[in-house]
């Protein structure tokens, strides 16, 4: 099982924007959305997030724009399908946890189940939306390879697929939202934050560069062009999500 939405990333079609970040207002729409992201995890994990706090946090849905799903921020409840794979991360290097997912691969599919922990030791500052649909309930993710030589893959090296059931449960077209997947940029990047977006009848197609890393973020119909770009807009470090994840569950230990 992969996070391909059926055909693969959708080709380019004929209708392309080319949109720039807005960090003030992505900001402010995070803090604003982002309550559950650190709910119950401490000051520490707050500041890691948001610097010293100056108002509580808070939980609140941001309206996507036009007919498609609103979306909230990343909340405890929903469930990364692939964190219980694989072993510990921690002192190993990056190449020494790409070769630990990579012994787990069958030498066919290029798309390996990996944890949080271990996608975001691979890929150092790879980063993942703080907010989506309010639909999903399950993230799916991937290491993605070259076959050939058991390294990553250039132009996919990770993905992610957000969804609004149990994966691989109902056909993507029902239950599969969003796709993220992240490249190596050409040359280790320094991307400027331009938005390319390209759209036909599955869905939107936003892409992007931001420092080492390649950004190519599918949106299926039904989740709207503002959500889409909100959500591109909304990029954070994916260690955070999974600090976290460590934080509660350590915090929930009798």
């Amino acid at each position: 099982m992969d996070d391909n939405p059926g055909q693969g990333a959708p080709a380019p079609g004929s209708h392309m924007k080319l949109r720039r970040f807005a960090p003030v207002i992505a900001c402010a729409l995070v803090t604003a959305a982002c309550g559950d992201v650190l709910g119950g995890v401490g000051d520490l994990s707050e500041r890691i997030v948001h610097g010293e706090p100056t108002v509580p946090a808070v939980t609140t849905t941001v309206a996507a724009g036009g007919s498609g799903l609103s979306l909230t921020g990343v909340t405890g409840e929903m469930i990364w399908v692939n964190d219980g794979i694989g072993s510990p991360v921690d002192g190993l290097t990056a190449e020494q946890v790409i070769q630990q997912v990579w012994l787990r691969s069958d030498g066919v599919n290029p798309y390996v189940q990996s944890s949080r922990d271990e996608i975001a030791a691979a890929l150092p500052g790879v980063e993942f939306p703080r907010l989506v649909p309010s639909t999903v309930s399950h993230v799916s993710s991937q290491l993605v390879f070259d076959l050939q030589t058991g390294t990553l893959g250039v132009s996919a090296a990770a993905a992610f697929g957000l969804w609004s059931a149990e994966p691989y449960s109902v056909p993507r077209s029902e239950g599969q939202l969003v796709v993220l997947w992240v490249g190596l940029a050409a040359g280790g990047g320094d991307g400027d934050g331009g938005i390319s977006s390209y759209w036909d009848a599955e869905g939107r197609q936003l892409t992007w560069a931001s420092g080492a890393y390649e950004y190519t973020l599918f949106c299926r119909t039904g989740v709207s062009e503002d959500a889409c770009f909100t959500m591109a807009e909304s990029m954070s470090e994916l260690s955070i999500f999974a600090y976290l994840a460590a934080e509660e569950t350590t915090t929930s230990q009798p």
